[in-house]
Formats: structure tokens, sequence, C-alpha cells
């Protein structure tokens, strides 16, 4: 494989899996995994499947047919890379496919899905509460113009937050996250506390971005993978590195202060003296300078 042929596919699919089969289809997803040499990671419940892998062309192609096949229709948001995004092949069994930390919510087909090109009219047209369904690490990074941040920390927070958010109820709220699967939940999830008039971005911000580079979006899209995030075109960030001591997204470029290297490290970790370096190796070997120092 070249350096410029990595094509990148995120799925997901919700539907009933027997908890006796989940081992064998793990065992199964393993094997296709290797056999089309994949590599990223793939989640399994009992409420379906969800993942984001890379490989060449020729093996998503392959690998988009066997999912197809095994679990009926799915929808792909492909993107590439230069670089290879994802280190392993992992697949993993999990309580959920996407946690909400609630398994009495389960989407059972499309709920009130818009299409890129009708998000795209309504955000022009309407007067709308728009509501991003992501963790803070996401959102700082980019969002859609005017958008609502709940500011969660992690997925599992949003119920509670849609119980104290105060929105009125007769309001028509729009909802979006970077695939699609969590709004299917977060859907259900404001649904029962009486919101009526709901929607949902169908296929996320990343098939919003391949319609609409120039539309509604601010900033750039985190991604779960090695890209960290990408930009209006889909390309992967030129701006965005992990930051080496808490894995958030981070833009700060700085030189270390233990071996002199060049970093890039995250907002909240460059407040922080000890964070003021490359790796946490030199982080531990900063610490015990100020402890002799101290001594």
């Amino acid at each position: 494989m070249s350096d410029k042929s990595f094509t990148i596919t995120a799925f997901y699919k919700f539907l009933n899996i027997e908890e006796a089969e989940i081992a064998s289809i793990r065992s199964e997803l393993q094997r296709m995994g290797y056999k089309f040499k994949l590599q990223g990671l793939t989640l399994l419940a009992t409420e379906g499947v969800n993942g984001t892998v890379s490989s060449s062309a020729e093996g998503i192609g392959q690998f988009k047919q066997y999912l197809q096949g095994r679990f009926g229709d799915i929808s792909f948001k492909d993107s590439y890379s230069d670089s290879r995004p994802f280190k392993r092949w992992l697949v993993k069994i999990r309580d959920e496919i996407v946690a909400i930390k609630d398994k009495s919510i389960f989407p059972d087909g499309d709920r009130n899905h818009l299409s890129p090109q009708q998000w795209h009219q309504v955000l022009s047209e309407e007067d709308v509460v728009l509501i991003d369904t992501r963790n803070i690490c996401e959102t700082d990074i980019g969002m859609f113009k005017g958008a609502i941040d709940p500011g969660l920390n992690s997925f599992g927070e949003f119920p509670e937050w849609v119980r104290e958010c105060g929105i009125p109820r007769d309001k028509k709220v729009l909802m979006y996250c970077t695939g699609g699967i969590r709004c299917e939940k977060a859907l259900i999830s404001m649904e029962r506390e009486g919101y009526e008039n709901v929607y949902q971005l169908k296929g996320g911000i990343l098939d919003y971005l391949a319609q609409y580079p120039q539309g509604h979006w601010e900033g750039e899209c985190f991604v779960f993978d090695g890209r960290v995030a990408v930009d209006n075109q889909l390309a992967p960030s030129r701006r965005y590195k992990f930051c080496p001591h808490c894995g958030d997204p981070g833009d700060l470029k700085s030189e270390c202060t233990i071996c002199d290297t060049a970093m890039v490290i995250c907002q909240q970790c460059s407040e922080q003296p000890e964070h003021n370096t490359c790796s946490k190796n030199c982080a531990e070997k900063f610490r015990r300078q100020q402890v002799v120092a101290g001594d």
C-alpha cells in the first residue's frame, strides 16, 4: 500500500443480536479484518455494530460488501488520508455501540432524519434550536454556526442535560454529531422529555461537509483516528495534534522544556508547568527536577 492510498469508512447499524451470537460474530469480524487488511476499531453489542476502519480502496470495498451481506443495508461515510490513520485492527464487545448509559433507548429505523440538503436549507431559512451532541473536546475545535454546546464530558450526560436545559418543548430542534450515531439515541432521549419537533442530520457532519464545504460549518471536525480532525474539505487536519498528556486535540505549538523537541499541546495542559513537555516521560523528568530543586 502506498503512502497516499488509505481509504477510511465509518458505519453503524442498529439491529438486535442475540447475546449467544456475539462472540462468534466478533471472531467473524476479526477474520474479515485480517482478510481485507483492515486497521481501525469496530464495536459490537446486542444493539448492533459500529466502526471506523481503513484499508486500501479495494479492501474497504470488499469489507463493505461483506457488511451489507451480513447485517443488511448500511450507510458508509468515506474519507481519505495520506498517512496511516490507525495502528491496529480491533473488534471489541460493548454493552452499547454508542454509550448513553440507558439500554432501553434503541433506535429502530430512520427517525426524523434530514438529508444534508434539507439540513442546509432549514439552517438557511428557519429559526431553530441547534444542538451539538458531541463531547466538549470535539466542540472546542468546530461547530455549526449558532449551535448550543451542552458541555458534555461524555455522551452519557446528555439525558440529564436535556432534563435541565430549559429549551421550550414547542421549539423546532435540530441536532447533529460526527457521523449520525449519537443523534439516533439523543433524539429518542429528547422525545421522552416531551420534545415532539426534533430532527437529526443524516450522516452527520461528515456527510454535510462532503456536500457543503462552504456551508454553515465553522472550524474543523474531530475524528476518532490518527488524523485528529478533518477540515471543511474532509482533508486531514494540519492544525491539530493529540496532546501527549491528556489525549485531547491541541494546536499550541511550543518546545519541550526538558529536551527542546518541537511539540503541540492543548490549552488546558499548557497552563500546567509539568505539561509544557513533549511526552509523559519528559513530564516525569520535569517533576523530578522540581523535587530536587525544592530540596
